[in-house]
């Protein structure tokens, strides 16, 4: 498996877990984005899975937190599951929300033994950046686009499960 393949879909997926946010200039959106979302992603590509179920709350500080669960899947190795949680800084431009983490720890689950062959929090940096076009923003559903490879992320208000 290309593992180098994998970082941009994996960045993707942790830009939206989310600068200190501008409230005079967004504060309709900023108003909807506040709370907890439960998020979703699932990639396909050739024979690799993955997909990510992650929980973020957004806070008017301009921070976030989250944490989920990433599954890959791949021919060359086992069903690997890993446990995130991040904390991060968020700002909204326009119609795009820019975040970055600020910390991060993934925790392999499933199988430590092969953290010396693949160690996937190695490959995320601290202030780690991106930005996501808001497709889709209500009170109980927010969809996304990331910039970097156009992966779309969805997510469901934790109120309006």
């Amino acid at each position: 498996m290309n593992y180098l393949k994998v970082l941009p879909l994996l960045t993707s997926a942790f830009m939206i877990s989310a600068c200190s946010s501008n409230h005079q200039k967004y504060p309709l959106i900023e108003n909807k984005l506040y709370g907890t979302w439960s998020c979703q992603m699932d990639i396909e590509e050739e024979d690799f899975k993955l997909a990510l179920d992650y929980e973020v709350t957004y806070v008017r500080n301009g921070k976030s937190n989250g944490f989920g669960t990433l599954k890959v899947q791949s021919p060359d190795i086992p069903e690997m599951e890993y446990s995130i949680a991040d904390s991060s800084i968020w700002e909204l431009d326009s119609r795009y929300l820019i975040e970055t983490t600020t910390e991060i720890k993934i925790l392999n689950i499933s199988h430590p033994e092969f953290d010396d062959f693949f160690n996937l929090e190695s490959m995320f940096p601290q202030n780690l950046s991106g930005s996501s076009e808001i497709l889709i923003l209500t009170d109980s559903l927010l969809k996304t686009k990331a910039e970097s490879d156009g992966t779309i992320i969805s997510c469901i208000k934790g109120d309006y499960k």
